[in-house]
């Protein structure tokens, strides 16, 4: 080996060994440029019952994790715009998982590969002064994406999935609301806010 070749050997393997360099942090997950969905309710929840995805759920390794992410649909989209009553925005299921994929004819090979699947889901659940139940809707929204062997890169792309997710997730919502409670809708000339003002609540 010549030795101008030699000494640049030492630094080409340092080279190899520097760690990459960080993925530029994206935007905040936000929905408070859309106009509101103002409800006939005085106060408005935010809850979170998803069961926890288990070991091969990245979802809970996001900033915001998946249930956070629909939280935070939830809280920006829905006002409460009457003088009495509840509604109760629940997130069911908040997930994004590592899958293997099959190869053709559906054999899994001995070292297969992966793919991201992200399930969301939501509950609205609207309840009067007296606790009896005034009206529900539900959206839910799956989705896949290729994953990554790196990890940086795989929990980018879990977190891009989730976002894609999340956005159609809020669409669904709003069309099944707008489709199941129509009639608790403040709009039009009803869309003053109450004097007292909406309370938001948020179960931690």
């Amino acid at each position: 080996m010549k030795r101008r070749h030699a000494l640049l050997l030492p630094m080409a393997l340092a080279a190899c060994a520097e760690p990459p360099a960080p993925l530029p942090a994206a935007p905040p997950i936000a929905y408070d440029f859309l106009p509101r969905l103002r409800l006939d309710v005085a106060q408005v929840e935010v809850e979170n019952r998803a069961p926890p995805g288990g070991p091969a759920d990245l979802g809970a390794q996001l900033r915001p994790n998946a249930a956070e992410a629909v939280q935070i649909m939830g809280r920006d989209r829905l006002a409460a715009f009457g003088t009495q009553g509840v509604a109760r925005f629940i997130v069911t299921r908040a997930v994004v998982l590592r899958e293997p994929t099959a190869r053709q004819g559906g054999i899994f090979s001995s070292d297969p590969g992966e793919r991201l699947s992200c399930h969301l889901a939501c509950r609205l659940e609207v309840l009067g002064a007296d606790g009896a139940p005034r009206g529900f809707t539900q959206a839910e929204v799956r989705r896949t994406a290729p994953s990554d062997s790196a990890a940086p890169a795989r929990l980018r792309a879990a977190e891009n999935l989730l976002r894609r997710a999340n956005f159609e997730l809020n669409a669904e919502f709003e069309f099944q609301l707008r489709r199941a409670l129509r009639d608790l809708l403040v709009e039009g000339e009803r869309a003053a806010p109450p004097s007292a003002g909406g309370v938001t609540r948020e179960s931690i």
